[in-house]
């Protein structure tokens, strides 16, 4: 357990499976109690029985972010259930690989929805809640596409997007210590894309689990000092 967290509340989306579960799992073991949040019920399912099976607690919550109705109706049920959010982890997220030719309306709207306004509505609905903590903290979950774009433009103008709400949130959050940090995590060993869990190196790909106890070291540090944004890469793969 770990003092500085025990018995606070988080809430993660995309929480079935990826780095979510694994930000969920570390939390849960340091007596955080974690809300997962996201589209999959079963495998979040799965994922909350397997928390609490080694003891930890968690709350199951399927919600669409990108659909403001599902949000406002998921920020309610935590705010009847624990009143304060010490903790919100936006990881929700799809991948995007079509070129500018390729990408067409209803791909843009669907990525622009669960990548960028899914972050907005998700901790626009839980303000009050993380106000009434003692001290909040955003964790937004980017990508190294936020700091160079890249091909997909609809993923690529999501990531930049998230950087300027994450000041936004810091700069509306500094009086009320709550703070905001973005993360721009490169390739993570977690089967995005299709790609195989458990083949590369971890030179070349990151463990989701030691990133998440990246994150649960900045949410558990002073709360005098905040980091605004952090960019994580395997060794092989240096910044930029």
């Amino acid at each position: 357990m770990d003092s500085n967290l025990t018995d606070k509340v988080a809430v993660i989306s995309g929480a079935s499976h990826g780095l979510g579960q694994a930000v969920a799992q570390d939390l849960a073991a340091r007596g955080v109690h974690v809300v997962m949040i996201a589209r999959g019920q079963e495998r979040l399912r799965q994922a909350a029985d397997s928390i609490r099976e080694s003891g930890g607690a968690a709350t199951v919550m399927p919600c669409d972010v990108s659909d403001v109705a599902q949000v406002r109706k998921a920020a309610a049920e935590v705010q009847r259930r624990f009143d304060a959010v010490h903790i919100l982890v936006n990881n929700a997220g799809i991948p995007a690989p079509r070129s500018f030719v390729e990408t067409d309306f209803n791909d843009w709207d669907t990525v622009i929805g669960i990548n960028l306004s899914g972050v907005f509505y998700l901790t626009r609905a839980l303000w009050d809640c993380l106000l009434r903590a003692d001290s909040a903290y955003v964790i937004n979950i980017s990508g190294t596409a936020g700091t160079r774009g890249g091909g997909s433009p609809a993923y690529g103008s999501a990531k930049f997007g998230l950087t300027g709400l994450n000041h936004a949130v810091a700069l509306a959050g500094k009086e009320h210590n709550i703070r905001s940090t973005i993360l721009y995590p490169g390739g993570m060993d977690t089967g995005w894309r299709g790609a195989p869990i458990g083949e590369m190196p971890r030179s070349e790909t990151m463990d989701p689990a030691e990133v998440a106890r990246f994150i649960a070291q900045l949410v558990s540090s002073p709360p005098e000092f905040v980091v605004n944004e952090a960019v994580l890469n395997p060794l092989d793969q240096p910044y930029m």
